[in-house]
Parts: C-alpha cells; sequence; structure tokens
C-alpha cells in the first residue's frame, strides 16, 4: 500500500488536469506543463519534432479533433453537412488565435524582471497560460525548472481589462502564490458575431542564480467547439464542447522562444 497509496495520486492527478475542461481545471491549482493537457490537440507540428512522424499527427488539429467529429459517436446527432459547418467554424476561432510573449534580453542574476503574455481567442469561458522553458510539448517544463523563482501572484488582465485574482485565491491560506500558470475566465468566441477576447498576464519574475542563456515561452490553452451552438451541450446543468472534456477540441498553442541572457 506504500507504493500504491503515491502511484494511485499521481493518477488521479492526471485524471484532474488532462481533460479539456472549458471552465478550467477542477481541483488543480498549481504550476503546469504543456503535457498534462493530454487530450488537446496541438496547433502545429513544430510543437511535435521531438515525435515520430505518425505520433505528431495524430496530435494535430485534424488528426486529433476533426477527425472525430467525423467519425465519432459523441457527434452521431449532427448531419454531415453539420459537422462540416462546425469544423468551418472551428477552423476560424482556430485562425484568430495567438499568444506573445514579452521578456527583457538580459538581465542579472537574482534580479526581478517582469515578462508579459498577450493572448487573443479561444471559446470560453476559461483560457490558460503557462510559462515554459521550450516550445516542444511533451518535454517543456515549468520555468522554475531551469531556475526562474515566480515572485507573487501574476497581474491577469481579463477580457474587459480588468484585473482578476479568483484563480490565486483558489490557493490554500498561507500557500506560495507564485504560480506560473493562470486561468483567465470571461471568455467569449463568436466565429458569427466575430467576438474575439483579448487577456494580458504579467509575471514578475527573479532570475537564476547561475549566469547563461534560458529559454521562455508562454504555451497557451484554449477551447474551440463552444463557440458554435452545434459544438455545444448541455451536461449536468452547463454548456460543455459536444465531444465531451476528452474530445480533442481543446487546443495547446505556443508562443515564440525568447532568450534571456543573465550576467
Amino acid at each position: 500500500m506504500r507504493v500504491l497509496a503515491p502511484m494511485l495520486s499521481l493518477v488521479m492527478i492526471g485524471v484532474a488536469v488532462a481533460w479539456a475542461d472549458p471552465y478550467g481545471p477542477p481541483y488543480a491549482v498549481t504550476d503546469m506543463a504543456p503535457f498534462c493537457a493530454s487530450c488537446h490537440s496541438s496547433t502545429s507540428l513544430d510543437q511535435l519534432s521531438d515525435l515520430p512522424p505518425d505520433a505528431a499527427a495524430a496530435e494535430t488539429i485534424e488528426g486529433k479533433h476533426f477527425s472525430r467529429i467525423r467519425t465519432d459517436p459523441a457527434y452521431r446527432d449532427l448531419s454531415p453537412a453539420d459537422r462540416e459547418q462546425l469544423i468551418a467554424a472551428i477552423k476560424w476561432m482556430d485562425e484568430q488565435a495567438s499568444v506573445t510573449i514579452k521578456a527583457p534580453s538580459q538581465a542579472r542574476r537574482n534580479s526581478q524582471i517582469e515578462v508579459t503574455v498577450v493572448t487573443r481567442g479561444g471559446a470560453g469561458p476559461v483560457v490558460g497560460v503557462s510559462l515554459v522553458d521550450s516550445a516542444i510539448r511533451f518535454q517543456s517544463r515549468p520555468i522554475s525548472a531551469s531556475g526562474f523563482k515566480v515572485v507573487g501572484p501574476a497581474l491577469v488582465a481579463g477580457p474587459n481589462g480588468k484585473p482578476q485574482t479568483q484563480w490565486a485565491e483558489r490557493r490554500l491560506r498561507g500557500s506560495d502564490m507564485g504560480l506560473s500558470t493562470v486561468m483567465i475566465a470571461g471568455i467569449e468566441g463568436d466565429p458569427v458575431t466575430k467576438r474575439v477576447d483579448e487577456t494580458r498576464t504579467t509575471w514578475v519574475l527573479r532570475t537564476p542564480p547561475e549566469p547563461g542563456s534560458y529559454s521562455l515561452a508562454a504555451a497557451f490553452y484554449y477551447g474551440t467547439e463552444k463557440g458554435r451552438p452545434l459544438g455545444t451541450v448541455i451536461r449536468n446543468g452547463r454548456a460543455e464542447p459536444r465531444g465531451g472534456p476528452g474530445g480533442a477540441s481543446g487546443r495547446i498553442m505556443f508562443s515564440d522562444v525568447v532568450k534571456i541572457t543573465v550576467k
């Protein structure tokens, strides 16, 4: 039991964060890395360059999400024409989505810097952002792994420009509030009205104690199906993507990788 209990805990944690829940992870309020979101589709092959070609293709939007829309029983109530209409709406959502990162190119050891990430898009109601050390989906790590320290809670501005604090406030009282991952609420995306929401998150980081060149990128987690009624169903009293929380309608997108020289 001493061996099984920790293993069971890891499995349960995986279940808690792996689903593409449009409302964000129900329990996990911690640093996250893109590999946790195992059911999300990748927005580009570049982030899958470490995988064999067939495995990489299976993680793409076409191979993981659209193929399911055309064949999966979850979409059986939609006609073939409706399925293609849903795919077209989702493609619009993906075309609007973007993530950018801004950080200084150099800094002193053990000094504080600001890093700002701007996201656009997502069907909502929640999107997520993580600061990571590479743009390779299954190998990137939270930036704490390379020696950066998040100082205090991130400053999050939601789509209305107002500060959001509810993510950090879910941490237990007395816990470290410096998280490299944030969830941002109030997001809406609509291909018909052309609504595309923007968010801005600024972190204060303490640079590593060792000099060197460090890589930094933003991982952007967003949903797509709930942007249209065809992609939405009501489960347990709330709107969810038709394909379900494990249906690959979530996305992982990376910003460009920036280099910070620490002296």
